[in-house]
């Protein structure tokens, strides 16, 4: 039986992209062991089949990590390389006795000690980009920006295979990464999920925001398109936010009656969660490269769970909303256009039903975890 390895920065149960890999894997074969770092607040969700090694994040002297927060934005840059360093170094010595015959390595973090641990065994090796590493953050610290150009070109060409989660990403890291070959495009689809779309009843547009909070992704464009829009309610279910601030700012602003400030919910329900919803948002703004050309995975989550999509009009989101028809595009960055869009699903109950049908049936056709599996076995396979 062949053996897989994950290897993960943070939690591997709860990264959807890890999870599903797992899954499949496990679906074509294999046997599959994890090894992943463990961040503070990361409660592992159970993933049958995958034996995971954990370790702690190493941690540099507090006194270092206090100056950099401390003394400006490049020394901040060194600290994350250090921090880079000792993970790496933990996950190495932690995997040392991990056999595998493929190494899949999830996010940059994870690829030197990826890279380290393929070698001492012979493995392929799989580099899974989530996104453009180097140009994630805007106004990133230039020297840490360049050190993680330079390292993660050398790693990814010495990669057996590189995967990556879009088309238009696959097309930049090609690019920015000089890669001899276009990576393999695995998108970021959950599972066929049984799960019944809520009808559409006679009371207010259901609208929801399910993910993290970022840069790019400002909760005050939710805020401000729920002002803008008529005859919606939404509910704002996130991760990485103190919500019990977003909740006094909606009370503030008079618009408890019309936002519910939710608690997330796990990797393992993000589907069956969204069942009681009419319409999914997407809020990214085009800070960076990465933001530009940004395919979440809850976009193909909302379209699973037979929600109408409102995304901004950037490249890859907008690709598939428009040419597939199920939903509706706005201009990055204006909340009002936002509002006013999920103003029209209000009052277009027929409209919405055939972006709502349109999106479960594309969907469950060929946006799935179980359709993108094909890609990962080749990625796997040894030529």
């Amino acid at each position: 039986m062949p053996r897989l390895l994950l290897v993960t920065p943070g939690e591997l149960t709860r990264d959807p992209r890890a999870r599903r890999a797992a899954v499949a894997a496990l679906a074509a074969g294999y046997e599959v062991s994890g090894l992943c770092g463990v961040r503070a607040g990361e409660e592992p969700v159970p993933l049958v089949g995958v034996d995971i090694t954990r370790v702690r994040h190493g941690r540099l002297p507090a006194g270092i990590g206090a100056a950099a927060r401390v003394r400006g934005k490049e020394l901040r840059g060194l600290f994350r390389i250090g921090r880079l360093a000792a993970l790496t170094l933990g996950l190495v010595r932690a995997g040392r006795r991990l056999a595998a015959d493929v190494v899949h390595v999830h996010d940059f973090d994870a690829l030197p000690a990826g890279r380290l641990l393929a070698r001492r065994r012979g493995a392929r090796l799989v580099y899974d980009a989530h996104e453009l590493y180097a140009d994630q953050e805007p106004g990133a610290p230039r020297i840490h920006r360049a050190i993680v150009r330079r390292l993660e070109r050398k790693l990814a060409r010495r990669a057996d295979a590189v995967v990556t989660v879009s088309e238009p990403i696959a097309q930049e890291l090609e690019r920015s990464l000089r890669l001899p070959a276009r990576p393999l495009v695995v998108l970021n689809c959950p599972p066929v999920t049984d799960v019944e779309p809520a009808p559409r009843g006679g009371g207010a547009l259901r609208a929801v925001y399910q993910g993290a909070a970022g840069p790019g992704r400002p909760l005050e464009d939710l805020l401000s398109a729920a002002e803008a829009a008529e005859g919606v309610h939404l509910t704002v279910r996130v991760v990485n936010a103190d919500l019990a601030a977003l909740r006094a700012t909606v009370a503030e602003r008079g618009l408890a009656a019309r936002v519910e400030i939710a608690d997330p919910v796990g990797p393992d329900r993000l589907v069956e969660a969204l069942a009681g919803f009419h319409a999914g948002l997407v809020i990214n703004r085009p800070l960076t490269r990465n933001d530009e050309l940004v395919l979440p995975n809850k976009l193909f989550e909302y379209l699973m769970a037979g929600l109408a999509a409102v995304v901004p009009r950037l490249p890859g989101l907008a690709l598939i909303v428009e040419s597939e028809g199920v939903g509706l595009t706005f201009e990055p960055g204006r909340p009002q256009e936002l509002g006013a869009a999920l103003s029209a699903l209000a009052r277009e109950p027929e409209r919405l039903a055939e972006l709502r049908a349109r999106a479960r049936q594309v969907a469950v056709e060929r946006y799935n975890a179980e359709a993108q599996a094909a890609a990962l076995a080749a990625a796997w396979a040894t030529p």
